[in-house]
């Protein structure tokens, strides 16, 4: 696993298609060897209802579960990028509060985005979070809870506070608790399974041109790789060669140089 997650998607494309085809033209080639008596050789109506309506119930399965992930792993991208851009406007606010609260709030929100960038991301896969990130972020809460508005504007400003807070402790939250693989492993179970059967149901109808079944096979075993392959890939949003990156963060500790100047 480890392994896979350092390579680059183009790596990891190849080496499932070709192990796909390699797996099915093996397949392929056993059973035409040693399972001749299960060939099945129908030119009729009945030969070509069966030959169809398999490949079509596992590309709908296969297809459905592919999409579900991608949309589950642009939900947490979108997460992410709402957490940094709420963290920028707690940044912001804190222009609004005193001396004393300002200089440490917005120095304490600094140093929280470096240790999620530094700390916290590299754990995430294990949907695990930095103590030194959770630490920081009570800093940061203690400082908003302990301020007493002195006035109406001042009262309304620190309520706008208080709610990006708990809007970012919330974002925070689905974050971690995002963290994990979207599939869990009966259903790898049953997709593997169905892959294995599909590809054993094509190998065993007969054809006059075996060569032609062979390149069938093959074409199918490597339909089979591209869909494992967005399965991998988009399986845990925080782990493997497309894991969300905390790109988001940067850009807010950017933003908050840029606004410093």
């Amino acid at each position: 696993m480890i392994y896979i997650s350092n390579l680059s998607e183009a790596s990891l494309l190849i080496i499932l298609l070709l192990g796909s085809i390699a797996l099915s033209l093996l397949c392929f080639f056993l059973i035409q060897k040693y399972c001749t008596w299960l060939s099945l050789d129908d030119d009729g109506i009945f030969g070509t209802i069966f030959a169809n309506t398999m490949p079509t119930l596992v590309g709908f399965v296969f297809a459905f579960v592919t999409v579900a992930a991608w949309q589950n792993y642009n939900s947490v991208s979108d997460t992410v990028s709402k957490e940094a851009h709420t963290l920028f406007n707690l940044y912001q606010i804190m222009d609004a509060y005193p001396g004393e609260a300002k200089k440490a709030g917005q120095a304490e929100i600094i140093q929280y985005a470096n240790i999620v960038i530094k700390q916290e991301w590299p754990i995430l896969n294990e949907q695990q979070f930095d103590i030194n990130a959770f630490k920081s972020l009570d800093r940061i809460k203690n400082i908003f809870v302990n301020h007493k508005p002195s006035n109406f504007e001042g009262t309304a400003i620190h309520n706008e506070g208080l709610s990006l807070l708990s809007d970012y402790t919330d974002l925070r939250r689905n974050r971690i608790e995002s963290a994990k693989s979207f599939l869990a492993k009966p259903m790898w179970a049953a997709l593997i399974i169905s892959a294995v059967l599909l590809i054993i149901f094509s190998a065993l109808f007969k054809t006059k041109n075996i060569r032609i079944h062979a390149v069938m096979i093959a074409l199918v075993g490597g339909s089979l790789g591209v869909m494992f392959f967005l399965l991998v890939i988009y399986n845990n949003p925080f782990w493997g060669p497309s894991t969300i990156q905390p790109t988001p963060f940067q850009k807010t500790l950017e933003s908050i140089s840029i606004i410093k100047k």
